[in-house]
């Protein structure tokens, strides 16, 4: 209101002349960007005499468009949950962070299974939603299974009042999608295949590790008296040298560095012959494993391994 009131009144002719040049040149340009942008142009077409009228409006149009522009950035950082069923969503812990999406979809409960990580349960928004924790660590030897109940009992009690709830974990990928398939398998009666079909439609990245697909493989012959589904190991397997029978590393160029390195009298023809025969053992290996699938007490069995792969 001070800058409205401010009157220019004892200036020289020559200052006075420069500060009109300067204030027509601004009113010009500002009111192009406006008119450009859709913006009201207001005070930039009133009396030039008054430049601190001009100087306040570009000022508060300015913090409109900073205001405007942390706003955009503040939406950027959210992620949209994955719909499993009307009342059932899985994401990551972005997802449980991004309040007004949450609100939006109706969440009204979250079960979260990695408070034990830093600013997890810091972030959370206890005045608007309900929490269920688990400090559960996505390790193969963690023993998911003993949570299995207690979240589907918490999530059968959201849906029985009428609620919404988001599983999530960190990534949205190990922890929360083992909850959500035993939750599937337990309390909807589907296998371990329909469940994993009907969570991969809605959430494509679900990748439960090793130790906690087998605990789902076992829950699916407690509750159907066998596998649904095959699971293969997703940890690469070490590279055994064909010569000294070391393990040579994870990739096809460390077994060819060992080579190099700690069989210095073969020759480069025997580095590749050596590399050959290391091939022919890895198609040997996946030839066998398919004649056994083929002829397997499951042929409708299906790979986790080549569900994630597609």
């Amino acid at each position: 209101m001070k800058l409205r009131d401010f009157k220019l009144t004892k200036v020289d002719a020559e200052l006075s002349k420069e500060l009109e040049q300067w204030n027509e040149m601004l009113r010009t340009d500002v009111v192009k960007l406006c008119e450009e942008n859709n913006f009201i142009t207001g005070f930039f077409e009133g009396n030039d005499n008054n430049v601190a009228v001009d100087a306040y409006e570009l000022k508060v149009r300015l913090e409109h468009i900073l205001e405007r522009i942390s706003l955009v950035s503040d939406a950027a950082s959210t992620e949209r949950p994955s719909p499993i069923t009307d009342y059932l969503y899985i994401g990551g812990a972005l997802a449980a962070k991004s309040m007004y999406t949450l609100q939006h979809l109706g969440i009204t409960h979250i079960l979260c299974l990695c408070a034990n990580e830093i600013g997890q349960s810091d972030s959370q928004n206890p005045y608007l939603f309900e929490y269920q924790n688990f400090s559960i660590s996505d390790s193969d030897d963690e023993d998911i299974g003993n949570l299995f109940d207690e979240a589907s009992d918490f999530i059968d009690y959201v849906e029985r009042s009428g609620g919404k709830a988001l599983v999530h974990c960190f990534e949205g990928k190990s922890r929360s999608a083992t909850v959500v398939l035993a939750y599937l398998m337990l309390r909807r009666g589907l296998t371990l295949s329909e469940a994993w079909s009907m969570l991969r439609k809605a959430h494509r990245r679900a990748q439960p590790n090793d130790g906690f697909a087998k605990t789902l493989l076992d829950l699916d012959v407690q509750l159907h008296g066998k596998a649904s589904m095959e699971w293969q190991q997703r940890k690469p397997t070490m590279k055994v040298c064909p010569i000294c029978g070391k393990d040579a590393g994870l990739s096809s160029s460390s077994l060819k560095l060992h080579l190099q390195k700690s069989h210095r009298r073969l020759s480069s023809g025997s580095v590749d012959s050596a590399m050959s025969l290391e091939i022919q053992k890895a198609l040997e290996v996946l030839r066998v494993s398919r004649c056994s699938s083929i002829s397997s007490s499951h042929p409708q069995s299906q790979s986790l391994v080549d569900e994630l792969s597609l």
